[in-house]
């Protein structure tokens, strides 16, 4: 099993340039301590974040200047909206991006995103073709890919004439790529093609060994010896002393979190898809605890959790833990990721 980092950007709101320095900090810091990926998230400005909270829409920015600042580490979006933009352009920085950032370290990560109409409507988009327009826009975007001719498109919801898409990619015929869906034709494509699967930390391990079952019977059926390698489970996890110590750690940075995310309605949708039910209260973290979604206390305990986790989901092949967070100082959050890769990684070896 490998590991990485689900960069869900999510701090109080100071400047975006010293939110994204602290999220760069923290991926170098993980690049460091042998993390081979980093998933991280795009995230659109919504009325409620408005001079509360910082966020990055645009990820691949970021990945560019760290490519400068890390050596190893994989990066890619968690998810790229693209749904949001003509193909012709996603295609171009992708590609773009890839050559930038190097051959084997750039992952081109696609998905839906929150289903929130604003991100579709802002644009005057419809948001209810958004899995339609993405499907149709990933076929334009693997054929500017494969294409040396110009060519034109005239389909249901893009079109273009005489499109060039410069750069190519440095792989071929293209990047690595990973999509996030529940969309069980989406699941079964991207397991078809080799792309990997993106599991958000929040779902319960009976929906992550569903999709992952149906990932592993599509990729076998389509000749891949071993697809449940390429889905990724993932937790918010936090290593302390003890449990008690990491609530008192991490409490008023969640209470704080989980206040925007009953103004956006995020709550609800996990109360409705996802059977968790979590207050806007001070006792939201121990009901995320509770439901498994957060990991926390001293490296044994973790371990054991984490190990739990995977057995329920069936395995895969990538754990995914949780940053971009303002949970308790810096230097905390610093420690607990070397802890985990000093002291809970190796108890984890024989998955």
């Amino acid at each position: 099993m490998e590991f990485g980092l689900f960069s869900n950007g999510f701090r109080p709101h100071t400047t975006a340039a010293k939110t994204y320095q602290d999220d760069i900090d923290e991926i170098v810091l993980a690049d460091q301590l042998g993390f081979r990926d980093v998933f991280i998230s795009e995230h659109h400005g919504e009325p409620p974040y408005i001079n509360r909270v910082d966020t990055i829409p645009a990820p691949e920015f970021m990945m560019c200047k760290l490519a400068a600042l890390t050596k190893t580490i994989r990066m890619g979006a968690a998810v790229k909206l693209f749904h949001l933009h003509h193909p012709l352009d996603v295609a171009v920085q992708a590609a773009t991006i890839e050559n930038l950032v190097g051959k084997g370290r750039f992952i081109f990560g696609f998905g839906s995103g929150f289903p929130h109409p604003q991100f579709a409507e802002a644009r005057g988009l419809s948001h209810e073709d958004r899995h339609e327009r993405m499907r149709e826009s990933l076929d334009v975007i693997l054929r500017c890919w494969a294409e040396d001719e110009p060519f034109d498109v005239d389909g249901k919801h893009w079109q273009g004439k005489n499109l060039v898409a410069l750069p190519k990619p440095l792989s071929r015929p293209h990047m690595p790529m990973a999509t996030a869906s529940d969309t069980p034709e989406t699941i079964r494509l991207a397991a078809e093609r080799g792309y990997a699967l993106l599991c958000a930390f929040f779902e319960t391990e009976e929906m992550l060994r569903g999709k992952a079952d149906l990932y592993e019977e599509a990729g076998k059926k389509a000749g891949h010896t071993d697809p449940r390698k390429m889905v990724a489970g993932s937790r918010a996890v936090y290593i302390a002393d003890s449990e008690k110590e990491a609530l008192e750690h991490l409490r008023p940075a969640v209470t704080h979190e989980v206040g925007f995310q009953a103004e956006r309605g995020f709550l609800t949708m996990l109360k409705r898809v996802y059977g968790v039910e979590v207050p806007n209260s001070e006792q939201a973290l121990d009901a995320l605890v509770e439901a498994g979604i957060y990991v926390l206390g001293d490296p044994d305990t973790v371990a054991k959790k984490i190990r739990s986790y995977y057995e329920g989901c069936g395995g895969f092949g990538t754990f995914l833990l949780v940053g971009g967070k303002n949970w308790t100082t810096k230097e905390n959050r610093a420690r607990s990721m070397q802890r985990f890769m000093d002291e809970v990684a190796p108890q984890l070896d024989d998955l």
